[in-house]
């Protein structure tokens, strides 16, 4: 990496270990000391981090193998999961997910946590374990930096922070975005539960559920068309598929035609159900999945836009207890709010003007993520 030497973390950073006080000693919790878990990183829409969900008092800190890390501190997650950065914006605590590091002298903060988000996917190979991948201490302070110097480090992560502060702002808008869907919806419809003129999901809409052709025929599988799966649900159109039927595997499966929805029916928990997505394109689908066609090709966007503000109108029909169940019979049993065909109209040209303004910032994300990346890589590399 350019002229610059290459370090062990461990040699220009302390790096601690957390801990969590005992939760059933009520002494030990509630103080002033803010204590941080990965899942509080994961919820930050900061680099900066004041505090977490929890509060500890010293008896707790004192009684535990947390420690007290001064600002600047930079947290890293190294279990469940592995690479999660934030830097403490005062004195905090964390949980034992957790090995910190505190810079001396030579190392900039800002510089360090901007390369180690950098590099997360190879750090995250670092972790063993059988039952959760961990990385130890000892391998932590093992991680090689480049160090430039210390001007350097901050010119460094000054550009990596222009750019992370654009990304902020545009995930911001994203949330208004979301925010308008509802607020609009409400205002053309009303709250959906309220809604007096209903409809069940069979009577407007053709509902068909996916399948899995035999894997037992290798011919089954091969390039031909996308087999989309519920990971592959939730955004505006389904995510690109890691998996594809053959021409032959096509005529046992079940097909989805742009002008209809996939939905999530089964999935590993409640709120995963519903989840929707535009099918754009002719695919293939498993039996995780449910496809609505309307009769009406209008309502489509109607459909996509009343999903996406009330998924709850099909969670609550899950069956199957944490982990949720819609049939193909009881979705097509839920009942729907359905406005007279001029408000669904107007909600659906809502609809399609939303999804193009979401497309539109959705994209400039990307490139905002790839600048970011593109910037890093030459900036580590000591050629920015």
């Amino acid at each position: 990496m350019g002229e610059w030497p290459m370090v062990k973390l461990g040699e220009v950073a302390r790096v601690v270990a957390g801990g969590t006080p005992k939760t059933s000693v009520l002494e030990y919790w509630d103080g002033d000391i803010p204590w941080v878990t990965p899942k509080d990183l994961a919820l930050s829409e900061s680099l900066w981090i004041n505090a977490g969900e929890r509060f500890i008092t010293d008896y707790g800190l004192a009684k535990s193998a947390a420690a007290l890390l001064p600002r600047g501190t930079v947290l890293w997650s190294s279990r469940a999961p592995i690479g999660l950065v934030a830097i403490a914006n005062n004195q905090i605590a964390t949980n034992q997910g957790f090995k910190s590091f505190v810079p001396g002298g030579e190392l900039d903060s800002e510089y360090l946590a901007y390369f180690l988000i950098h590099q997360r996917p190879i750090l995250e190979m670092m972790g063993v374990g059988a039952t959760f991948k961990e990385v130890s201490a000892k391998r932590a302070a093992e991680i090689m930096v480049p160090l430039p110097p210390l001007g350097e480090q901050k010119r460094i992560a000054e550009i990596l922070g222009r750019v992370a502060e654009a990304e902020q702002h545009v995930q911001d808008t994203l949330e208004l975005l979301d925010e308008v869907a509802k607020s609009s919806f409400y205002t053309f419809c009303g709250i959906p539960d309220h809604f007096e003129r209903r409809k069940k999901i069979g009577e407007i809409a053709i509902v068909a559920t996916g399948n899995t052709p035999p894997r037992k025929d290798p011919s089954n599988y091969g390039s031909y068309i996308e087999w989309i799966k519920s990971d592959n649900l939730g955004s505006i159109f389904p995510t690109p598929a890691s998996e594809f039927l053959s021409e032959e595997g096509l005529k046992r499966g079940r097909v989805a035609a742009p002008g209809s929805l996939l939905m999530t029916c089964i999935a590993g928990s409640i709120k995963s159900i519903g989840k929707c997505s535009v099918v754009n394109r002719k695919v293939a689908f498993n039996q995780q999945i449910n496809s609505i066609k309307p009769v009406n090709n209008e309502d489509l966007y109607y459909l996509y836009l009343l999903f996406y503000v009330a998924p709850y109108l099909v969670q609550r029909r899950s069956t199957g207890g944490l982990k949720g169940i819609v049939k193909k019979s009881s979705l097509e049993m839920c009942e729907i709010p359905w406005p007279e065909r001029k408000v669904r109209q107007m909600i659906g040209t809502f609809c399609q003007e939303w999804i193009n303004c979401h497309l539109l910032v959705m994209r400039k994300l990307s490139l905002l993520q790839e600048l970011q990346k593109s910037l890093a890589t030459r900036a580590f590399a000591g050629l920015l």
